[in-house]
């Protein structure tokens, strides 16, 4: 990356690409860790998540995608309400969850790349594994997956290509929206630039995405808006304009107002 602006690295929108009618709504969410979640996201949108490391980030995708589900407050898909109370409910209505953990949680390590696809097909979508398993090379081969065979051992792979095996999981599933937690840490920058064009791809497409991480200018350089995360709790919101210090003005409480983009 280096001699190379920072903002080289994240691609512009598909020319395509428009952002639709809401598709996730939370409304005074909470549980143990967060209080009063208000956010939408849309069709098409890339929706940025930031804040200090123990923010309630990580907590507010477990919290809308229902392994940790909220306890109190309302959230709505479509404009109806529904009640996500377990990672199996969340796949069954549309949503995956990329952790920020792809080995502990990601993946079966043990197991080949054809099975890690099918995860989360097998768990709660058993009758469609063997179509999905005639689309799973098409999946892999449009992520760039770099491997010997769908029989190789996902542990035997790079980082880089482990993470887009997670990715591949998810997307034989159809996501309509799709939560992604620290997505390229610990992979090399052109499996991060990989990552960077299917989130583009996906938003193209129509699919809702929020996007958390710990890098300030991967978040603004990919996200639509952003919201700032503090103690549980929404702190504000920013423009993809807005520079890292404003950024880290609310997510420390020194800035407690919201900017929006004029």
């Amino acid at each position: 990356m280096v001699g190379r602006p920072i903002g080289a690295f994240f691609p512009d929108p598909e020319p395509d690409t428009e952002v639709g009618p809401p598709v996730l709504t939370v409304t005074a969410g909470g549980n143990e860790q967060l209080d009063g979640i208000d956010l939408e996201l849309r069709a098409g949108e890339i929706l940025g998540i930031s804040g200090l490391q123990g923010s309630g980030r990580t907590e507010l995708l477990e919290a809308i995608f229902g392994t940790q589900a909220f306890t109190r407050g309302r959230m709505s898909l479509d404009g109806r309400p529904v009640e996500i109370a377990s990672a199996r409910d969340g796949v069954r209505r549309g949503l995956a969850l990329v952790t920020e953990d792809r080995k502990g949680t990601g993946l079966a390590l043990s197991q080949s790349i054809l099975d890690n696809a099918l995860l989360a097909i097998r768990s709660v979508f058993p009758s469609r594994t063997r179509r999905t398993r005639t689309e799973v090379p098409g999946i892999l081969t449009s992520l760039e997956v770099i491997s010997r065979g769908l029989g190789q051992e996902v542990r035997s792979l790079s980082g880089g290509n482990q993470q887009k095996v997670v990715l591949a999981k998810w997307l034989a599933t159809s996501p309509r929206v799709v939560l992604l937690d620290e997505p390229t840490r610990g992979i090399d920058v052109g499996a991060k630039i990989a990552v960077y064009r299917l989130i583009r791809k996906l938003a193209a497409a129509g699919v809702a995405i929020v996007l958390v991480s710990s890098e300030l200018p991967e978040v603004l350089g990919m996200s639509d808006r952003l919201l700032v995360m503090s103690d549980g709790r929404i702190a504000g919101q920013l423009p993809p304009s807005a520079s890292e210090e404003e950024v880290l003005g609310l997510a420390t409480g020194t800035e407690a107002r919201v900017v929006e983009e004029q």
